[in-house]
């Protein structure tokens, strides 16, 4: 017998009937495209973002305030910890499905972990085209429409994000009256 390499699924566990990945999305195995990865990422941050809004307002726990010492503040606070835990595990389990696309193992996905490196190698994942056809993690995985929209959506503001950050960098660096002011923000938040 031959012995299983445990990142690899067998191909029953990938491949449906019309030779397509066949997967659920928090299922670790099979491949996710670019948009998929990215629509995926979204979804599950932007819901829970939604829960932990509605947590907060019932419990009158707002935004911008300190925190009560209160057992409502005590269970929003404990709820948005586990939701957290949650998104950070469900991407985690969308990067190996992205890493499987581009035919890297899913154990690359702990360089996620690292800071600083992160961001490259996320960037890496997002930018990297995904294998044609099928690879040794199995058939690619059909995008949905609905994921190519949210995940164009994504994509956009990811690059927004990225042109703003590297601005107000180069503004920063070029107007030393504006580093101090960001100096002194960031160290009274």
């Amino acid at each position: 017998m031959e012995p299983t390499d445990p990142d690899q699924p067998s191909r029953t566990d990938v491949i449906g009937r019309e030779g397509v990945d066949m997967t659920g999305p928090f299922d670790p195995h099979g491949r996710f495209g670019r948009l998929s990865y990215i629509a995926w990422a979204v979804a599950v941050s932007f819901g829970v973002n939604l829960v932990q809004m509605a947590l907060a307002f019932a419990f009158g726990v707002s935004a911008g305030e300190p925190i009560p010492d209160t057992p409502a503040a005590a269970v929003v606070t404990g709820i948005s910890l586990v939701l957290g835990l949650a998104v950070m595990i469900a991407t985690i389990l969308f990067f190996i499905r992205r890493l499987h696309d581009i035919e890297l193992s899913g154990w690359w996905a702990l360089l996620m972990l690292v800071p600083l490196v992160n961001v490259v190698f996320g960037l890496y994942g997002i930018l990297k085209p995904g294998t044609d056809g099928p690879n040794r993690f199995g058939p690619p995985r059909p995008t949905a429409g609905w994921e190519k929209l949210l995940g164009g959506i994504g994509a956009v503001l990811i690059g927004i994000s990225i042109a703003a950050v590297l601005i107000v960098l180069v503004a920063a660096l070029m107007n030393p009256q504006l580093m101090q002011t960001l100096q002194e923000t960031m160290s009274a938040a």
